[in-house]
Order: C-alpha cells, then structure tokens, then sequence
C-alpha cells in the first residue's frame, strides 16, 4: 500500500516539475504579463506600492489569502529582499492544477503498457499547453480562478481523492469568488456523475458527501474571515460604491456612447460630474458617491428603454450561436470534438443515464451563457473561463469513462478504435496549442512594446522621487502591467475602482487633500496625461471648483514610436509661466534634457 502511494507522489511530482520546466521555457521565450491592470492595481496593494505599506484588502480577491500575501511582502520587505509573491502565486495556481490535470491523465490511464501511459501523459501536457500555459504568458486573475476550478472538476471526476479538487476549489473561492459559483453547476455534474457511478456499482456510502460538506465549511469560512477584514464603516462605505461604479460602467453603455453628452441633466448630473464620469476620472470629485451612480444608472434605464422580452431573448440566443459557431475558436471546436467523444462512448457503451446527463450539461451551460450574454456581462476573459471549466468537466468524465469501459465491456480487445479516439482528442489539442501559443506570445509581445514605453516613463520620474502623480485613466489604460517587476510607487490613477476607497483616501491624506482635484493644488502632486489626450474640459472644471487656476504644461517625455506623455502643474494664472522642460527617453535608460523660454 505504502509503496503505491509512494508511486502516485512520484507520478505527481514528476508532473510537476515537468510543467515547472516548460512554464519556464515558454516565459524565457515569451515574458509573461498582464491581461489587465486590474491584477496590476491588486498586486501594488499587497505589495505596498499603492499606499507605502503593504495591505490585504485587494478587493477582488479575499481575506484570508490577500491578508496571507500581504504579510509576507511586509516580511521580506523588512528583511530587505524583494520577493514579487502576487505573481508566484498567480503562476503557482496554474501549475497546481496543471499537475494535478498531468498526473490525473496518467493516472487514470491504468495501463501496464508503457505506449498506454506515454499517450495519456501526452493528453496532459497538450492539455496544459493548449489550454491553461497561454494564461500564464497572458496573465489574468479570473482566467487563473478558472484553471484553479477546471484543474478541480477534472480531480473530481477523474482522481481517487477529494483533497486536492477541495482545496482548489477553496482558493478558486479566494481569488474571484464569481468564477466559483459559475463553477457550482459543473461541480453538481460532477457529484452527479460520481453518483450515478457508485449507484451502478451500488458501492456509494455516506462519506462520499462528506467532501462537499467540507468544501462549504471551507468557503463559508473565507467568506466569514473576508467580512471581518471589511468589516469598518469606511470598507462598507467603499463596497457600496463599488457595486453602484461596476452598475455604472460594467451594465450600460455610458462610457461607450457619446449620445448624454447635451442630456446629462436628464440623468441628474451636472456638466462637471458628467465631465467627471464620461472621463473616468473620478478620483477628482469624491463627492459622486454611490446614491449619484445609483440615480445615474436608473434614469440611463429610462433613456435608453427596456428591451422588448422575446425579442431581446432572440437576440441573445442568436449571439450565443454565432459565439459558439464563430468567435470561441479554438476553444469551441475542442469543447464540440470533447462532447463528440464522450457521445460516442455513452452511446457505444449504452450508458443511457450518463447521456440524459451530458443533455443536462449542454442545458445548462447553455442557460449560463445566455444569461451572461442578457446581462452584459461577457467579455472574452468571461467566455474563456467557461469553456475551461467545462472542458476539464469533459475530460475528466471522457477519461473515466474510457477507463470504466476496459473493465464492464471489454474495451481493451477493440484496440483500433481506442486508438482513433485518442488520436482524435490529441489532434485536437495540438491543434489548439499550435493556435493559441503563437496567437498569445503575439499578444504578449505587443504588450511588452507598450510596456517599454511605460517603464521608460515611470524611470524618468524616479529623478523627482517626492513628486507624486495623478495619471488620467484613459492615457493609462493601454499599458497592463509585466509579471515579476515592482509597480511604480509615485503614480496613481485618477480614476478606477479603487475611486471612493480608504486606500485612495490615505494617500491622498498624505498631501491634506480628500480628492485629486485638490491634491492637484499641492506643491508636490502632477498631473499626467497622454500627449494627445484633450484636458481642455480638466482645466476648466478644476476652475470652476478651484477658482483661479491653469494646469501649465512642465514637461514632456518623449517615449517612443510617437507616443508622449505630458507632466501639468495646477498653478495660479497670474503666476509667471517656467520654462518648459522637454525630455526624451531612449531605451539605454538615458535622458537628455532641452531647457526652452516660453
């Protein structure tokens, strides 16, 4: 007994190391970074960055995790080593489930044959490169919750113990709770599936529940330490906002549309809150509160008219088919030849329960998607994340399947058409890593472009290390962010989710402001904005608030490729105009300064 399990540490160990070594690789040649700034914005929160020390409440992500991460960034912090832990552990996650996923194939491979298990270890590994590698090059915190509860569904069906698809489950829960209830269906069929399994083997007993029971403890725990450690007045204050900002931006069209802009008394704002709003920069006025957004979104409502019922659910049907035939390649032609497979053995097999469940599944991912497609709430890291989830649920029941069929029906003795199916599922996922690895080092290195010319930004600066910066979103909004690098400390967005929160209220505490626009006024706060980027309308609501005031241009850096960014300082317009400092950037890291009279 020893020695089997012994063997089962062996096999999962080395598939681990195995996909350590490939992950590196794939980073050597092509430099993971971040889908979004969103993960960026978390990772300088833990990190200390955004405030100067660092902090658990990372927002999307939950206590008690962020508050672990937290800690031990103020641990190698004092011990003077910087350890970039947010991105260890993002990378940690994929490769957790990917092994797990590896291990699992060969696992359940069951064959004394070496050919056998060599096949089911190359299912893994073209598994892991199609699917789950190009998320590490192209990082994303909800893709990575995703990988985390596909690696669990498949352990789930697939994998003799429950340990390990509860624990990823849990942190699936801590890092987007969101992709975990999207998850609960899939885990359902799952439990179903086993079920219906042991009831066939009539070997089912009550500790096969006792998993789940465990799972819900766990979560309702996280759930329990995450209201604690948002529990002040301020947090709640801020997690009000929020969810009336994401009502805002995330379900209408406000900021896609220009059609409020003569209208925006018909949404109960002035022309400068709607100035504010339409610009997303709302860090300058913290007096938008929630009631304001909640106003704004209700009257939008009105305006725009409520969709007709039918007619409107046409419609989603319509783009969930077009989404399924079209836009999800490659990712749906291996979901329609992973359910063509596990059809064909269901059927060949006569598993007439397992096939009403396969019905189920399609049913209700189906609904998912609608529902999402309705809401508006279905952007590509959405879509993918649900076609992950499923495909691990499909090939952890395909795998289980073929297994079961060697012991009930003689599987082994059919040994060509074994072989079809599994060359059938290879083709496919080589197929789609030879896709979408180009297709996202291609992205990743456009990325990386954009990225130089931030970081020779941020280093040009660092020669004014006490300036601290306030940046228009939208001059920010192209440039994500590398895995592995620190996160610049003297500049912060105007504008985001983090508008209204205690963390944007203590930095700006540090220069006696409550909102940018004040801030603005310190001697030591900037203003930086893309160098074509008009702020004519910034200039004359910080007037109109402020009195007397000019933003004046101080400098310009010159970034590369025609890109520049622009330093403004909020001055007194009877002040005398400095002289304007032009710089330039080169990649060597060098600047040349061009003094000019005004």
């Amino acid at each position: 007994m020893g020695n089997k399990k012994m063997k089962k540490w062996q096999v999962r160990g080395s598939a681990a190391a195995f996909l350590l070594l490939l992950m590196a690789v794939a980073g050597r040649v092509t430099a993971p970074v971040y889908y979004l700034n969103d993960d960026v914005t978390m990772r300088s929160i833990l990190s200390g960055a955004c405030t100067g020390i660092p902090d658990g409440h990372a927002v999307y992500m939950k206590y008690p995790l962020t508050g672990l991460l937290a800690g031990l960034y103020r641990l190698t912090g004092k011990l003077g080593v910087s350890v970039p832990w947010f991105d260890l552990f993002l990378a940690g996650c994929v490769l957790l489930a990917g092994a797990g996923i590896l291990a699992g194939c060969v696992e359940a491979a069951g064959e004394k044959r070496a050919v056998g298990r060599a096949a089911a270890a190359l299912l893994g590994i073209l598994f892991f490169a199609g699917l789950f590698l190009p998320h590490y090059l192209y990082l994303h915190y909800t893709i990575v919750a995703a990988i985390l509860a596909g690696g669990a569904l498949f352990l789930w069906e697939a994998g003799p113990g429950r340990a390990l698809p509860v624990l990823l489950l849990v942190l699936c829960y801590q890092v987007r709770s969101q992709v975990f209830y999207l998850a609960l269906p899939f885990l359902l069929v799952a439990v179903l599936d086993r079920g219906l399994e042991a009831a066939r083997r009539r070997s089912g007993n009550l500790a096969a529940g006792i998993p789940l029971a465990v799972l819900a403890l766990a979560v309702a725990a996280c759930w329990g330490v995450d209201r604690i450690g948002y529990g002040s007045e301020e947090w709640q204050s801020y997690r009000e906002y929020n969810a009336s900002r994401t009502s805002l931006y995330d379900y209408t069209d406000f900021l896609s549309t220009d059609r409020y802009r003569e209208r925006y008394e018909e949404l109960g704002l002035s022309l400068e809150q709607y100035q504010v709003l339409a610009h997303y920069d709302t860090v300058l006025d913290q007096e938008i509160d929630a009631r304001v957004l909640d106003r704004t979104v209700t009257r939008l409502a009105a305006l725009r008219g409520e969709a007709a019922g039918e007619g409107y659910l046409r419609q989603c049907l319509e783009s969930y088919y077009r989404h399924v035939r079209y836009d999800g390649r490659p990712y749906s032609l291996v979901w329609a030849g992973g359910y063509g497979i596990l059809l064909l053995l269901l059927a060949v097999h006569r598993r007439w329960d397992r096939l009403l469940l396969l019905g189920a599944l399609l049913a209700g991912r189906s609904l998912i998607w609608v529902y999402l497609i309705a809401r508006g709430r279905f952007p590509e890291r959405i879509w993918i994340s649900l076609y992950l989830m499923e495909l691990c649920l499909l090939l952890g029941m395909t795998l289980r399947e073929s297994a079961g069929s060697r012991e009930a029906w003689g599987w082994s003795k059919n040994r060509g058409g074994r072989a079809g199916i599994v060359s059938l599922g290879l083709a496919l996922l080589c197929m789609t890593a030879a896709v979408e690895l180009p297709r996202t080092a291609a992205r990743a290195e456009e990325q990386q472009r954009k990225q130089a010319q931030w970081n020779l930004l941020t280093e040009s600066l660092e020669a004014e290390e006490n300036t601290f910066y306030l940046m228009d979103v939208f001059s920010a909004v192209a440039y994500a962010g590398e895995v592995y690098k620190k996160d610049s400390e003297q500049i912060m967005l105007l504008g985001g989710w983090l508008t209204q929160s205690p963390l944007v209220a203590q930095r700006l505490a540090a220069y006696d402001a409550s909102d940018g626009a004040q801030a603005l006024l310190h001697g030591q706060v900037r203003l930086i904005a893309a160098g074509d980027r008009d702020i004519s309308w910034l200039e004359a609501y910080l007037a109109g608030r402020l009195g007397a005031v000019e933003l004046k241009a101080r400098e310009s850096v010159s970034c590369g490729e025609d890109v520049e960014f622009v330093i403004y300082q909020l001055e007194d317009k009877n002040a005398a105009y400095p002289e304007c400092r032009a710089l330039s950037c080169r990649k060597d890291g060098l600047f040349t300064a061009n003094v000019e009279e005004s």
